[in-house]
């Protein structure tokens, strides 16, 4: 009766490990380019998929347009006033008919500060744009580093799983030789299952990272894959990309164009406090039944007396933001510059311990894992000892994709920094739907610039 037992125990791990092994076989598959070297999607190839789909948008030649036109509008005289006047109509009466014109003067530039305005209200739209591209491709190398990642998850996790199997079999064939007991193989396919549940889950991470980085230039691609080997994926560029953000100034640069803004609204404020006259000119009618038509012609000035309101309070607060701009410019940048230096040393000290990993402990733990499983499988080791070697090194080899994560992290939040941007704005899921919505909602809410008041 036990032979019978045993015999079907046997097939049912024989149907068993060929459910594992055809698992496993869909694994290899999918991870074996990594291997073989073939060329997978760059990052210069997403970041570009990318900026023609939103290019296609043509929501910034629509700012283009705007700003061109706010320039001309700025560029306008304010409209003439026509005014007629008539009394008397009846034949008998005496008529008197007015026609009057009148032309505001622009004695004190209140023209050219709002042409100054438009001007670098044009300037600030060029540059925000450069700051959107930027942007733009923050978001996209953090989508595209974490399908990086998730792919090289799922290759570790596949890699244990290969462990798993290893000793399931060893614990097995020690179990049909009578030295473990029953339950030493049921820990070692209990845990083995749960490798089986933590690879598919893995593979999950991938597919969804896949649809969202094809999803950015408008499709939904799951055959996307980047394939890069470890020691490829570590962000070792992030250096030389934020002096390159920090040379450009980008932000920097917009915040100076704050303050020049600034000034000019106060400057603008100021001019139009000043009373600028209006010019006259008319003709006066007059018809009487006694007399002949007397024509007389009008010329005359009228200036406003800017007694109660010489937007003497308006000034105040458009020169208490210019202060508190110029403040706040010289405080960003020593602040930025700190942090940005903090972030880099600390993704420096991040690349020491994932090469040290990498290269000395992962190595080992394997030898470890390996040689405990052959002097297991010779009867000189527990199996206890042949699970902390497995767990060991399962331990070791996540450390090196917690370890890239973390630098990855570090990475993106300098160059978002450098940039002058805040990281959650290109590390969110939806990073670049937002980008666009505050685009739209910025295009809709551009000021139509006034010609001269």
């Amino acid at each position: 009766m036990s032979k019978i037992i045993c015999h079907l125990e046997t097939q049912h791990h024989a149907v068993q490990f060929c459910l594992i092994g055809a698992l496993l076989l869909g694994c290899l598959s999918s991870v074996v380019y990594a291997e073989s070297g073939q060329t997978g999607l760059s990052l210069e190839q997403a970041i570009q998929n990318t900026t023609d789909y939103q290019q296609s948008q043509t929501i910034w030649a629509t700012q283009h347009k705007i700003a061109s036109a706010n320039i001309h509008q700025s560029k306008l005289w304010i409209n003439p006033e026509l005014s007629i006047t008539q009394t008397g109509f009846g034949s008998n009466q005496d008529q008197e008919l007015s026609i009057g014109l009148s032309q505001p003067l622009d004695i004190f530039g209140e023209r050219k500060a709002h042409q100054k305005l438009a001007k670098i209200a044009q300037t600030k739209m060029s540059l925000n744009e450069q700051i959107y591209h930027a942007q733009l491709e923050l978001a996209v190398k953090y989508l595209w580093s974490q399908l990086a990642i998730f792919e090289l998850e799922r290759h570790v996790v596949q890699e244990q799983l290969n462990v798993s199997q290893d000793n399931l079999n060893a614990i097995q064939k020690r179990y049909q030789a009578g030295s473990v007991a029953e339950v030493d193989v049921d820990r070692a396919r209990l845990s083995h299952a749960e490798n089986v549940r933590l690879y598919r889950q893995a593979d999950l991470q991938v597919q969804v990272a896949t649809q969202q980085l094809s999803n950015v230039w408008g499709v939904s691609d799951k055959t996307i894959q980047i394939g890069l080997s470890p020691k490829l994926l570590w962000p070792s560029s992030t250096h030389q990309q934020v002096q390159q953000y920090l040379s450009k100034n980008l932000f920097e640069k917009s915040r100076q164009l704050q303050v020049l803004e600034a000034k000019a609204s106060v400057d603008q404020l100021k001019v139009s406090a000043r009373p600028n006259p209006t010019l006259n000119v008319g003709m006066n009618r007059i018809k009487s039944p006694q007399t002949s038509t007397e024509n007389e012609l009008m010329l005359g000035v009228s200036i406003p007396l800017n007694i109660f309101n010489r937007q003497q309070y308006g000034v105040k607060i458009a020169q208490a933001k210019y202060d508190v701009l110029e403040k706040q410019q010289a405080f960003y940048l020593k602040q930025n510059a700190l942090q940005v230096g903090t972030l880099l040393t600390e993704l420096q000290g991040l690349e020491v311990q994932f090469k040290h990993v990498d290269q000395t402990q992962i190595p080992l733990a394997m030898q470890v894992q390996r040689k405990t499983l052959l002097g297991f499988s010779a009867g000189k080791f527990a199996v206890l000892e042949v699970q902390q070697a497995t767990l060991q090194l399962q331990e070791v080899r996540m450390r090196k994709v917690q370890l890239l994560k973390e630098g990855w992290q570090r990475a993106i939040e300098a160059e978002s920094l450098s940039l002058g941007i805040q990281p959650s704005q290109v590390m969110a899921k939806d990073a670049i739907a937002q980008i666009n919505q505050n685009l739209w909602q910025d295009t809709q809410a551009l000021a139509v610039m006034d010609g001269e008041k």
